[in-house]
């Protein structure tokens, strides 16, 4: 006789398998019977639930692996890993606690998966946190004319090393938190630039907190370059922008002094106008921003932080050589655009939603910053990412950028 399956599937609250490998992991069908003492990964932290069904000679069904949508409100979750390589880890997990173990991995379109339908299924693994979910797989299972499955209860294991605003039992939210401030990915190959001064471009969303970050880089002894001052400079009369801009949309988004009305400019840009105006402003800003870099080093700076929301629209990563962003729950940002611009939710929303999402930024960024928490906890995490920029930058050749 075969050994029975065994199946596991994340329930809705954090596991703590390796950064990013869950939410909505994949569903894992096994052919290894949990022994008494013994039970397949029952010692271990993970809120995993875990079946076993009746035994069958059948080989484990091979499912597809497909990406799902993400919680609204998980921790970070820009900051959790692809589907693809979850599912790789889970498996290289697996083959490390136990390489007997035969398994499928099925992802999971619900909260239930096959759970509430495999008539084989006989077992499930809950934590003290998660039992309320086994007893409604349970009480699914008995509305569609399935037995109940046996609740196994595990103990989740405490994280001694937890810090401030993490959870106190080993998560991959606070592994998350601890990936702030670190570096993401290499800094980007860029042979062009100049070692010195060290280029940081800052961006993120409207409301992420970007400008406080700045400011403490500023105090650290970063050379400060804000995109938007040069921005207001570039459409002053005399400016490079100026005579171009009025031509473009008409002497209807002059003031009577002359100055450019940018609310009256910005009504009138719409569809491809926007680009229209894009593409004679933001080449004037990069030629500023390129001015202020030179001056930045003739001060003898060794990091120069451009802070620009439009950093990555505009294309200017190719004047920096590391992209921090600063991110921040859409729920957290349309509050601080309410109370600070007095604007409506739907107002908020909408302004929100017409930039780069939090997760189009952080693909592109080699550090990851979030203003989340209180002000003493988004300066620890600045100083430990300028902490971590000087390591680099003194392990760093003499030309090129530190890639280590």
């Amino acid at each position: 006789m075969a050994p029975p399956r065994t199946s596991t599937w994340p329930s809705s609250r954090e596991p703590a398998l390796p950064h990013g490998l869950c939410p909505l992991a994949p569903l894992l069908v096994g052919r290894q019977a949990p022994e008494p003492q013994d039970r397949f990964l029952s010692p271990s932290p993970f809120p995993f639930s875990i079946a076993a069904p009746e035994p069958r000679a059948s080989r484990p069904r091979a499912q597809p692996l497909r990406p799902h949508p993400r919680p609204a409100d998980k921790v970070l979750k820009e900051l959790i890993e692809p589907y693809e390589l979850r599912a790789a880890k889970l498996r290289e997990f697996l083959a490390d606690v136990k390489p007997s173990v035969l398994y499928d991995i099925v992802p999971l379109a619900d909260p239930y998966g096959p759970a509430v339908t495999d008539p084989e299924l006989r077992c499930i693994v809950v934590s003290e946190e998660t039992r309320k979910g086994g007893e409604a797989v349970n009480k699914k299972r008995l509305e569609n004319g399935l037995a109940a499955l046996e609740l196994f209860e595990i103990q989740l294991i405490k994280d001694p090393e937890h810090g401030q605003n993490e959870e106190e039992k080993i998560s991959s939210s606070s592994l998350r938190q601890r990936l702030l401030g670190t570096l993401l990915r290499p800094p980007r190959e860029a042979p062009t630039l100049p070692s010195r001064p060290y280029v940081i471009g800052l961006t993120g969303g409207t409301g992420s907190g970007k400008t406080s970050i700045a400011r403490l880089l500023g105090q650290l002894g970063a050379f400060l370059i804000d995109a938007d001052k040069l921005g207001h400079a570039v459409y002053l009369p005399g400016g490079p922008a100026y005579e171009r801009v009025v031509a473009a949309f008409g002497a209807e988004i002059l003031n009577e002094d002359g100055t450019i009305n940018r609310k009256v400019l910005g009504a009138k840009v719409f569809g491809n106008q926007v680009k229209s105006l894009t593409d004679i402003v933001w080449p004037e800003i990069a030629r500023l921003v390129r001015k202020e870099i030179r001056e930045a080093d003739a001060q003898g700076k060794a990091v120069c932080v451009l802070d620009a929301a439009v950093l990555l629209e505009a294309g200017w990563q190719e004047m920096v050589h590391e992209v921090w962003t600063a991110v921040i729950p859409e729920e957290e940002a349309v509050k601080r655009i309410m109370d600070r611009d007095g604007l409506s939710e739907e107002a908020a929303r909408s302004r929100l939603r017409s930039q780069m999402s939090n997760s189009q930024r952080v693909e592109q960024s080699q550090v990851v910053l979030c203003t989340l928490w209180e002000p003493d906890v988004t300066r620890k995490q600045v100083e430990k990412a300028w902490d971590l920029l000087q390591q680099r930058m003194s392990h760093a050749p003499a030309a090129g950028s530190p890639s280590s």
